[in-house]
């Protein structure tokens, strides 16, 4: 879902456990065993700690560092931009977990655009927001079927 300065992926049902879910997505050394969005991250798990990832908008793996703002285990894990004075567009990506019942959960993908120049976050919302959407479906069902593969090994 695409609003005037949102994009939302498709809230997707895991039949994992929630965690489960949250270590395969705390686990950035493995990203590329499961997300093709973003194949390759490096973080350690502290709030202001960077993420630098190799992140793919539709025009090959381009480098991407973010701060990591939220962790609640289990739960959320949050990471935006570096947001310095006078930037025009800031951005804050989420990802929510929700635990259904012991064996199942939800994942969601949230990014929040603000800035201080509502012509230039319009001109990139028209310009990427559909690319972020469809890479955060990408994420997302890939988290689901490894997360399930983790959870029930064929």
């Amino acid at each position: 879902m695409i609003t005037e300065d949102t994009v939302v992926s498709d809230e997707v049902v895991i039949n994992a456990p929630a965690e489960i879910v949250w270590d395969v997505l705390v686990n950035f050394k493995d990203y590329h065993k499961w997300n093709r969005f973003c194949p390759q991250a490096d973080a350690t798990l502290e709030l202001g700690s960077p993420i630098v990832m190799k992140v793919d908008l539709g025009f090959g793996l381009q480098d991407q560092v973010e701060f990591i703002s939220l962790i609640e285990p289990g739960k959320a894990i949050a990471w935006g931009m570096e947001n310095k004075p006078g930037d025009p567009i800031h951005a804050v990506r989420t990802q929510i977990l929700k635990p259904l019942d012991d064996n199942r959960c939800s994942y969601l993908s949230i990014d929040d655009f603000k800035g201080s120049d509502p012509e230039a976050l319009k001109a990139m919302m028209e310009m990427m927001a559909k690319r972020v959407e469809d890479g955060f479906n990408l994420c997302a069902q890939g988290l689901k079927e490894y997360a399930e593969q983790i959870a029930c090994p064929a």
